[in-house]
């Protein structure tokens, strides 16, 4: 009886078929699973930048101007400072602003006393800082109790935020004017507008964050801290 059966070229046919198949179907697989990481890690990065700007938002609507604590001392201008001071900085190429304040709410870092012997006004910094490793990280310094420079002091806690967090840039606005402020509140600006301390109108901040993987995400952000001013008020110009 004759037996039918695959000739070797058939199965050769088959088989490259196969392959080709496969490799269609793996290649398809990776891109699938390339898609989704890199979707994952985007959401990461958006992720870690509201819980950022919910950090930054709560502390600069937290803001105080101290009037009393920068009455004139008796021995003359002592430097200090008080409400919102903004100091206009890079790191390279990159926006690394300070932003350094007084806090009218109770203390994030500081849980070794009672709440009740909280001041609730404390020093605040951000800023980015440049590491060892040439790497940078976000960070947020807090002094349980205010003294001269609001920049900095003893007993200050500082938590490293973010390690993705590659640019930080902040504008500021007088009352009902368009035009921007890089600085706020420095001694510079002191010199040059005295209506520049305080607190100002509005602030806008600009973050870019950054991964491993070159992935980014920016985020900008306004915030009025002028409550007669409304909710609804925008400083920044209409572009033409």
């Amino acid at each position: 009886m004759k037996q039918n059966g695959f000739t070797l070229l058939e199965l050769m046919l088959t088989l490259t078929l196969f392959a080709a198949v496969m490799g269609l179907v793996m290649n398809l697989f990776f891109q699938f699973k390339d898609q989704t990481n890199r979707f994952d890690s985007i959401l990461d990065l958006r992720q870690e930048s509201r819980i950022l700007e919910h950090l930054l938002r709560q502390d600069l609507q937290s803001a105080v101007y101290l009037a009393n604590f920068m009455k004139p001392s008796p021995d003359g201008d002592d430097g200090r400072q008080s409400g919102i001071v903004g100091v206009d900085e890079q790191i390279g190429d990159r926006a690394a602003d300070r932003l350094h304040l007084h806090v009218n709410r109770l203390t994030r870092f500081h849980r070794g006393l009672a709440l009740e012997k909280d001041p609730e006004i404390h020093e605040v910094s951000y800023y980015l800082e440049e590491t060892t490793d040439n790497r940078l990280q976000f960070k947020r310094r807090e002094q349980f109790y205010v003294d001269i420079d609001i920049t900095e002091g003893d007993g200050s806690i500082v938590h490293a935020l973010s390690d993705h967090v590659v640019a930080f840039d902040l504008q500021y606005y007088r009352q009902e004017n368009p035009e921007p402020i890089e600085e706020w509140g420095t001694q510079m600006i002191r010199r040059q507008m005295e209506t520049a301390v305080g607190i100002p109108a509005g602030v806008t901040v600009t973050l870019k964050l950054q991964n491993e993987a070159g992935e980014s995400v920016d985020t900008q952000f306004q915030i009025n801290l002028q409550p007669e001013m409304g909710a609804s008020i925008k400083w920044a110009k209409k572009e033409n």
